[in-house]
């Protein structure tokens, strides 16, 4: 190879890795959340802003909902509140990083005979701000296909999540300080509740109702309950991981509870019930429960550790039958009452 030719080979080698190191110094840019959807700050959106921006938000969900796109939002905190989600909303923001606090409202969120509605990756923030009786920071009113996921919803001034005819999922989110219950579903259609991390809830863990004795069919399964008090006081109607009201073809499995005010699992009136393979333990009275007028239960491979009364089927009324008990591990009981002993298995 001539002189030349070795000078421009060398003088490419030079430019090329010249090229290559600039590239590696220069600053990584995120992409630009246009491409995942449409982004809020197009509306006005600022992260940190010192003012309520309800009104910027509002707009942005609106116009997302109509072109059926994700909204998203950037990391950082948002104050809004009374925000209404119509039909086909999607919310979506940065996990751990974008954080919508409370200003005013009887919620931060809310919706109404609506369908496909998503949050995903929120941090929710209620401040403990009083909200009105029966209301929730995340409010649901017969929407179908809801999905709530990879959110954090702390410090709701009543029930954190509320869900009243609805179907649909709530799901790897984490749900601390309601003052009230951390999830209340009522009148549900099949919903899914999984791999949840639930508490430090005033009244209730989960709730299942339904207004009258009827099919529910949701799935509670694989979520960790901890912390369950019962402020409002009674003789367990409240103080519950997890309670299902005469919500039929419920099944509770694979869930890890601990140190509640009254039960882990208490099924009153709910026919065809499964509790399956639940770990409960720190339990203040019966760990769990099948009562009243129930027709079919099965409570089998869980595990009680720390209770007043390990399991217990009774209060029959109004053709309560039918239930089978097998392959439990109860021990360590205890009572609160002197000169009582705790009963393993009642019925």
């Amino acid at each position: 190879m001539s002189h030349n030719a070795r000078r421009m080979s060398i003088n490419r080698r030079t430019i090329l890795l010249g090229s290559v190191a600039a590239a590696l110094a220069a600053p990584v840019k995120a992409a630009p959340l246009s491409i995942f959807g449409l982004d809020a700050a197009h509306f006005g959106m600022r992260a940190g802003a010192a003012g309520d921006q309800t009104g910027a938000l509002q707009r942005a969900i609106a116009e997302s909902a109509r072109m059926r796109v994700p909204l998203m939002l950037a990391p950082g905190v948002y104050r809004a509140g009374g925000l209404t989600l119509p039909a086909g909303a999607q919310l979506a923001g940065i996990r751990g990083a974008t954080r919508l606090v409370l200003t005013h409202g009887p919620s931060l969120l809310s919706a109404e005979h609506a369908e496909a509605i998503s949050l995903t990756g929120f941090t929710l923030d209620g401040g403990g701000q009083l909200l009105p009786a029966g209301r929730a920071l995340v409010h649901f009113d017969d929407v179908t296909a809801v999905r709530i996921s990879d959110c954090d919803i702390a410090g709701a001034g009543g029930n954190g999540v509320t869900l009243e005819s609805c179907d649909g999922e709530v799901t790897h989110s984490t749900i601390t300080g309601a003052a009230d219950n951390a999830l209340f579903c009522n009148d549900s259609r099949g919903l899914i509740i999984a791999a949840n991390i639930i508490a430090k809830s005033g009244n209730g863990g989960i709730r299942i109702f339904q207004s009258d004795k009827r099919r529910d069919g949701s799935l509670i399964a694989d979520n960790r309950i901890e912390g369950t008090t019962a402020r409002a006081g009674g003789t367990g109607e409240n103080g519950n991981a997890i309670n299902i009201f005469r919500a039929g073809d419920v099944i509770v499995r694979g869930n890890h509870i601990r140190n509640a005010a009254f039960s882990a699992i208490r099924g009153n009136s709910a026919s065809n019930i499964q509790i399956v393979g639940n770990n409960c333990d720190a339990l203040d009275e019966v760990a769990i429960y099948s009562e009243f007028g129930f027709q079919g239960a099965a409570i089998a491979d869980n595990v009680v550790d720390g209770a007043e009364t390990g399991i217990s089927v009774t209060n029959f009324n109004e053709g309560g039958r039918l239930a089978t008990v097998h392959g439990n591990i109860v021990r360590d009981l205890r009572t609160q009452r002197p000169g009582e002993a705790g009963n393993g298995i009642s019925v």
